[in-house]
């Protein structure tokens, strides 16, 4: 970001850190502020009515909650809630829509950001019709591994179903063929991931493809 774009909005800029399940923005809700996440790992999730749950797109510091709605000045439609717990920058959505309309270097920023998280939407649509549930877990195991910056982190079997597409007591035995191969370690919530590059040899072809777009805007880092 532009120094002068910085500037601009350090007043309305504010730290904040989030709990593991804190909602940010409801669906079907108008967007007071947009979230940068610094630390905290944000999922964007459909609703259905009879409260299931589906994933669109998992934010980390390459992401940014809330920003087309804030945009458009349309509503939310998807639940926006902390995945893993961590810090975050809140900035109101129309003081960042309002330097966003003044310095066209900030709106290809966001417009970058905003596109690399509908990659992200549109291969997971295509993930989760066509590949299997160990493959997509290893993808998105891989993904979070990027996003945290870290090879552990507090997952419960809860959030993984829901990130997955599958159902609670699927996720288990998934998980466990995982462990059984020596790729992850998984006990009481925690995740480790053991051998990274045995797992994206388990995972399908949708996480090169987002992690590719991803690394071409520069915007997430890899554990090697």
């Amino acid at each position: 970001m532009r120094e002068e774009d910085v500037v601009a909005l350090r007043p309305h800029l504010r730290e904040i850190y989030v709990s593991r399940g804190q909602v940010l923005i409801p669906e079907n809700t108008r967007v007071s502020h947009v979230y940068f996440p610094s630390s905290a790992v944000l999922s964007s999730v459909i609703v259905l009515n009879d409260g299931r749950q589906c994933e669109v797109s998992t934010l980390g510091t390459e992401g940014i909650g809330g920003g087309l709605a804030c945009l458009t000045g349309e509503f939310s439609t998807e639940r926006l809630f902390a995945q893993i717990a961590g810090g975050l920058i809140a900035v109101p959505s129309e003081a960042l829509k309002a330097r966003a309309l003044t310095s066209p270097a900030l709106l290809l920023l966001l417009l970058q950001r905003l596109q690399a998280s509908q990659v992200e939407a549109g291969q997971g649509v295509a993930c989760n019709a066509l590949h299997e549930a160990p493959a997509r877990l290893a993808r998105w195991l891989l993904m979070t591994m990027d996003r945290m910056g870290a090879v552990e982190f507090p997952l419960t079997q809860t959030y993984l179903a829901v990130m997955v597409g599958v159902q609670r007591t699927t996720i288990s035995g998934v998980a466990n063929r995982l462990k059984h191969l020596g790729l992850i370690d998984y006990s009481r919530g925690i995740v480790t991931i053991l051998d990274p590059v045995g797992l994206e040899s388990e995972a399908c072809e949708c996480y090169a493809i987002i992690r590719d777009r991803s690394d071409a805007l520069g915007l997430v880092g890899r554990q090697d």
